[in-house]
């Protein structure tokens, strides 16, 4: 029967659903939705909570967040909490596969919230910035 859990990794919060097997049976045994992501087997130490938390972590974006439009690391935050933006400011650098890619604002105001920091590896649609 799949039990839903909140894990925390590196101060990041993700809810994932984790499939409990009872004695004796195998994961493979078990139908389990093609999205699901590998679940570790009883006793192991190991957890693939960042895997299943992906689309969580996208679907979090509300308004005036600005998102990663894919996948990599932050490299440089160019702007602070209360600093005035204007649309087409660069908020931040991203790199991906060697290659930077600068995060430019969508629309003009104030900074809010500033999500992550240097070295943070970010996904596709995760919130970075936040402009009121």
């Amino acid at each position: 029967m799949p039990r839903k859990f909140k894990v925390t990794v590196n101060g990041r919060e993700y809810d994932v659903t984790v499939l409990e097997l009872t004695a004796g049976q195998s994961a493979s045994a078990v139908a389990a939705p093609a999205a699901a992501a590998p679940v570790a087997a009883a006793g192991s130490a190991s957890i693939a909570a960042p895997a299943a938390a992906a689309p969580a972590a996208a679907a979090a974006a509300g308004a005036g967040d600005e998102v990663a439009g894919m996948g990599g690391v932050v490299v440089e935050v160019l702007v602070k909490v209360g600093q005035t933006v204007a649309s087409g400011d660069q908020l931040l650098v991203l790199e991906a596969m060697k290659m930077k890619t600068p995060v430019i604002a969508s629309r003009g105001g104030q900074v809010t919230r500033v999500l992550v920091a240097p070295g943070d590896a970010v996904e596709g649609g995760q919130p970075l910035v936040t402009i009121g």
